[in-house]
C-alpha cells in the first residue's frame, strides 16, 4: 500500500551505521584537498551529466515521490523538472563570469577576491521536495569545491540513494558527497555539531532551525535555514479576480498545501470580497482531488494519517469557535476517503488575530479575511512571526511595487500565488522563515563559499 491509499507508506528502511559517523567524517577532510584543486570546469561537468541522467530517469523519480510522500504525478514530474535545471544552472557558474570578482579603485593598488570553499558540508533536508530540495543545495556545495555530507528526510529514502548512485555515475570521486540514513535523528545532531563541518544548510521547521541554527553558531560554524512560513495573498480591489482566484487556489492546495511556500492566509479589499470568495469557491472546486497517480490531480494525500487527523482537529477547533467555512463541491478524482486524504478547506471572515491567520499548519487549509485597502492589507501581511513569501494581485503597477517595497519577506510575486522559485534569484526568509543567506543564485555561492580579498 502507498501513502495515497493509507497512513502506512511504502520504501526503505536504511540505516547509515553509527559508529562509522567519524570514519565518514575523516574520508570527507581526506578528500577535499584534490576535489578542491580541480578544475571547476571539471566540477561543472560532473553536474551537467547528473542533469542527464536524473532527466532519464524522470519517470522513475515520479513514481517515487508518488509512492513515499504522496506527491501528485504533474507536480512530481514538474520538481524532476526543476531538479534538471538547478543542476543546468550550476553547471553554468564557471561561465558566469564571477568566479573570481575584480575591480580597481581610485589609485589603489588593483586587486581581487579569491572564493574558496567552505570545505567539509552538511545538508539537511525536508521530505516534502525528496529531490529539488537536495539538488539545489548539492549542486552549489558541488561546484564551488565543498565536500558533502547528506542527510536527507527518513521518509524518501529511496528517493535519496537514487541520487546518491546517479551521483556516483556522472563522475563524483568516492567521499565527494556521502549520505547518512537514518529512522531517527541522531545523525543528524552530529552532524549539526561536529565542529569538522564548516558549513551547515538546513530546509525544515522553524522549531528545528532554530536549534540548528543556535548550535551551529555556538562553534562558529556558517548556517544557511530556510524554514517555515505563513504566506500571504492580497487581492486589491482592482485585480483579475477570477485570475486571482485561480492562482491563489491552485498555491494553497497544490500537493495539498505541503509547501513551505503555499499560500495559507488572504487579505482581499472588502468592496470585492464577496465576488472573490464566490470565485475562490469555484477555482478550488475544480482543482483534481484524489489519487496522486492522475494527472487530473491537483491535492493528493497529506504526509500521514496522523497529519489528517490533526488537520480534522484544527478544522473542527475553526468551526467550534463560529468560524464560516466556503462552501466547496470538489472534483474527486479516484477514491479520496479515509486514510490520509484531508479535503482542501476554506474559512472566511477569520479574526486577523485567530489561529488559522497565524499559525502554520503544513496542509490544505486556506483562511480568508478582509481590508480596508492596500495599507491595511500591507499591515497584516507583515504583523507575522513568518516573512518567507507573499504575493499581491492587481493592476496597478504603483500598487504592485509599493507592496513589494514594503512586504516584509524574501520573496515576493506579483499577480501570482506564492510556490515556485526561480533558479537565478535568491529563495530565503525573514523573521522566523530563515536564518543566514537565502538559496539559489548567487546566495548559494555565497553560501558556500569564503572570499579573500588579493591585492597587487
Amino acid at each position: 500500500m502507498t501513502v495515497a491509499l493509507s497512513s502506512e507508506r511504502t520504501g526503505a528502511n536504511l540505516q547509515t551505521d553509527p559508529a562509522s559517523f567519524d570514519r565518514i567524517i575523516e574520508n570527507g577532510r581526506k578528500v577535499r584537498p584534490e576535489w578542491r584543486c580541480m578544475p571547476v570546469e571539471a566540477r561543472a561537468r560532473i553536474l551537467a551529466r547528473l542533469a542527464e541522467l536524473i532527466s532519464v530517469e524522470k519517470e522513475r523519480f515520479a513514481q517515487l515521490l508518488i509512492r513515499e510522500v504522496g506527491k501528485p504525478l504533474g507536480e512530481a514530474r514538474a520538481e524532476v523538472d526543476a531538479s534538471v535545471r538547478m543542476l543546468e544552472y550550476f553547471a553554468g557558474w564557471p561561465f558566469w563570469g564571477r568566479t573570481g570578482q575584480v575591480g580597481v579603485v581610485s589609485s589603489l593598488p588593483e586587486g581581487g577576491v579569491l572564493l574558496k570553499p567552505q570545505g567539509l558540508v552538511g545538508l539537511i533536508t525536508p521530505w516534502n521536495y525528496p529531490l529539488s530540495s537536495p539538488v539545489q543545495k548539492i549542486a552549489g556545495a558541488l561546484v564551488t569545491g565543498n565536500v558533502v555530507i547528506w542527510r536527507p528526510s527518513p521518509l524518501c529514502q529511496e528517493t535519496s540513494a537514487l541520487v546518491t548512485d546517479l551521483a556516483v555515475r556522472a563522475g563524483l570521486p568516492d567521499h565527494v558527497l556521502t549520505t547518512l540514513y537514518e529512522q531517527g535523528s541522531d545523525l543528524a545532531r552530529r552532524l549539526v555539531a561536529d565542529p569538522r563541518v564548516q558549513a551547515v544548510s538546513f530546509t525544515g521547521s522553524t522549531a528545528v532551525g532554530q536549534q540548528i541554527r543556535q548550535t551551529v553558531l555556538q562553534r562558529q560554524g556558517a548556517i544557511q535555514c530556510e524554514m517555515g512560513g505563513k504566506n500571504a495573498a492580497v487581492v486589491v480591489a482592482d485585480a483579475d479576480l477570477r485570475h486571482a482566484a485561480r492562482r491563489i487556489a491552485y498555491g494553497a492546495f497544490g500537493f495539498a498545501g505541503q509547501k513551505c511556500t503555499a499560500v495559507s492566509r488572504v487579505y482581499v479589499e472588502h468592496e470585492v470580497a464577496d465576488a472573490f470568495l464566490a470565485l475562490l469557491s469555484e477555482a478550488v472546486s475544480a482543482l483534481g482531488f484524489g489519487d496522486p497517480q492522475s494527472e487530473r490531480t491537483v491535492a493528493g494525500p497529506v504526509i500521514s494519517s496522523d497529519k489528517r487527523r490533526e488537520l480534522d482537529g484544527v478544522r473542527e477547533a475553526a468551526l467550534a469557535r463560529g468560524i464560516p467555512q466556503l462552501h466547496l463541491e470538489l472534483t474527486t478524482v479516484g477514491d479520496s476517503t479515509g486514510g490520509a486524504f484531508f479535503a482542501p478547506t476554506v474559512f472566511h471572515d477569520v479574526p486577523r488575530d485567530d489561529d488559522l491567520m497565524r499559525e502554520e499548519f503544513f496542509g490544505p487549509i486556506l483562511a480568508v479575511t478582509q481590508v480596508s485597502d492596500l495599507t491595511d492589507a500591507i499591515a497584516c501581511v507583515n504583523d507575522s512571526d513568518y516573512g518567507l513569501a507573499a504575493c499581491v494581485f492587481t493592476t496597478d503597477r504603483a500598487k504592485a511595487r509599493r507592496f513589494a517595497a514594503e512586504a516584509e519577506v524574501g520573496t515576493v510575486k506579483i499577480n501570482d500565488s506564492t510556490p515556485g522559485l526561480s533558479v537565478g534569484l535568491p529563495a530565503g526568509g525573514w523573521k522566523g522563515s530563515g536564518a543566514g543567506v537565502g538559496e539559489l543564485g548567487d546566495e548559494s555561492i555565497r553560501f558556500f563559499t569564503r572570499s579573500t580579498a588579493v591585492i597587487g
